[in-house]
């Protein structure tokens, strides 16, 4: 419920106020700068929020590439960087972002999706192929952040918390669903399950799609 507060934390008149800067590649690396500096230690530097000390928090830090974030605003993120928001990590940065920067910052947060990891920063993010255990370990990992931080957990029971709106997703790992069919599902849920009311995750990288999918397939239900 803490990653709702994000949503509801910012006032009605924040959303109508208009970015004064304009989209430029100046302005983008301009934010990329100010992100690294400021952001990237709990976000990650690819903005996929895949950093101990992001995952560590509660809520974890969101991954800004995310559809949940994507939908804000520049002004509702103008907003949320220099406010912060109360009862999770993210703290306020009136005091060391000027309002300029915060806008170009808003700017290149918005570009992530469409920025390559080398255009978006040196390190890389959540391992794309699971080949070693280590790997599927860290992208399980990754995957139970991706639940949390796109809000899953609302409409999803698993081991006993969560909503009842879907599917309990306890043995999702039974179900015998590939992880081609829970991908598509992902993307496009209604074409997959007909009434579904599930939005859709389109907007999540090939990495986030397979880690998700990974820690679902391992939802195995108590041990007997």
């Amino acid at each position: 419920m803490a990653n709702i507060v994000k949503d509801v934390a910012i006032p009605v008149e924040a959303h109508s106020i208009k970015n004064p800067i304009s989209l430029t590649d100046e302005v983008i690396k301009a934010g990329q700068q100010t992100y690294l500096q400021s952001c990237g230690l709990c976000h990650g530097a690819d903005g996929h929020g895949y950093t101990n000390l992001g995952r560590g928090m509660y809520p974890p830090a969101m991954d800004l590439t995310s559809p949940h974030v994507q939908q804000w605003e520049d002004a509702d993120l103008f907003w949320i960087i220099q406010n912060g928001i109360a009862f999770t990590g993210m703290p306020t940065w009136k005091s060391t972002i000027s309002a300029t920067d915060t806008w170009k910052l808003a700017q290149f947060i918005h570009a992530l999706p469409r920025l390559d990891s080398q255009t978006a920063a040196a390190a890389p993010s959540a391992p794309a192929s699971p080949g070693s255990g280590q790997q599927q370990a860290q992208l399980i990992i990754y995957g139970k952040t991706l639940y949390r931080q796109e809000g899953c957990f609302t409409c999803h029971q698993l081991d006993g918390t969560g909503g009842k709106v879907g599917p309990d997703l306890t043995s999702e790992g039974n179900r015998r669903h590939t992880n081609e069919w829970l991908i598509g599902h992902f993307k496009d849920p209604s074409a997959y399950t007909p009434g579904s009311i599930m939005p859709s995750f389109e907007n999540l990288t090939a990495a986030q799609l397979q880690a998700l999918t990974l820690f679902l397939q391992n939802q195995k239900g108590p041990a007997k």
